[in-house]
């Protein structure tokens, strides 16, 4: 009797120490994570668009091409917003290769917080019902994904369309005395209109990514071109979402994603008297001297 209480006895306390060790496997971190290690509130995910930005959960982040980075401001308000969720982590913990740099928080309008990639204020799309899903990607041509390795993007406004940037949001321009894969540029003008250049180029995915080269300038330098026009930023641009070297001298216009460049003709005037024709001739010709430069 006493060796079959003990068997028992034995029998349960075996089942007690298997179920006791069962439960603390459960609770045990996950191979990518330490014990005590706080858990990434951005990471990076792969997708059929590449390597893209999502939340703790693998939900994917938008950026709105209306937004000007930096600024401290979300343009999606009202409607907007229940469309684009607002994305705010809270506690920023990121990982390699994420830089925690590169994040940050504003304040909205209705005093909620949002978080920001270099400057841009990050978004959900409410149509992505499972992680990975980037279905919000060139939604009415201005909202992307964003992918962390990205350095060129597109910005949009109702004056100019969808124009090229820098990840920081700092503008890109062309100049129409550039020919296919060659800089017109030099010395006194590249001080002003410093050369862009990225490599490899990385892009939202509705940009081709045939349409970008590298241009090798006079001076052996290397410059980006996007259709075969060399890109610059403007010296007069001191914040991202400037434009401020837009039609200079009618030759310096913003990189529009078309590559359409502006074509500008000289309209004649006509006079009635020979005294306003001397006039007008040395006007313009003034005028035409300080165009040449271009810069």
């Amino acid at each position: 009797m006493k060796k079959t209480i003990c068997f028992f006895l034995l029998l349960a306390v075996t089942a007690t120490l298997i179920i006791a060790g069962c439960a603390q496997q459960q609770v045990q971190p996950s191979s990518t994570q330490t014990a005590g290690q706080a858990v990434d509130t951005i990471r990076v995910a792969s997708s059929t668009l590449g390597t893209i930005l999502v939340d703790a959960k693998g939900n994917t982040l938008y950026y709105f091409a209306n937004d000007i980075p930096g600024s401290g401001a979300s343009t999606c308000t009202a409607q907007c917003a229940v469309i684009w969720p607002v994305f705010s982590a809270g506690t920023i913990q990121v990982s390699p290769p994420l830089n925690a740099a590169d994040f940050g928080t504003i304040t909205r309008a209705d005093g909620t917080n949002q978080t920001t990639w270099k400057g841009w204020p990050l978004y959900y799309y409410a149509s992505d019902s499972a992680p990975g899903q980037v279905s919000g990607e060139n939604f009415q041509k201005i909202w992307f994904v964003v992918k962390p390795g990205e350095n060129v993007l597109i910005a949009h406004s109702s004056g100019l369309g969808q124009y090229l940037t820098d990840s920081t949001g700092k503008t890109l321009y062309t100049f129409t005395k550039d020919t296919n894969g060659t800089s017109a540029c030099t010395g006194a003008c590249l001080a002003k209109w410093p050369a862009f250049y990225a490599n490899p180029v990385s892009a939202p995915s509705v940009l081709n990514p045939a349409d970008f080269s590298a241009v090798t300038r006079a001076d052996g330098t290397n410059q980006t071109a996007y259709m075969g026009m060399p890109l610059y930023y403007y010296s007069g641009d001191v914040k991202p979402g400037d434009v401020n070297g837009e039609g200079f001298n009618s030759l310096w216009y913003v990189a529009n994603v078309s590559g359409m460049i502006p074509v500008v003709t000289a309209m004649p005037t006509t006079v009635s008297t020979t005294i306003v024709i001397t006039t007008a001739v040395s006007t313009t010709s003034s005028a035409g001297t300080g165009a040449m430069g271009g810069y």
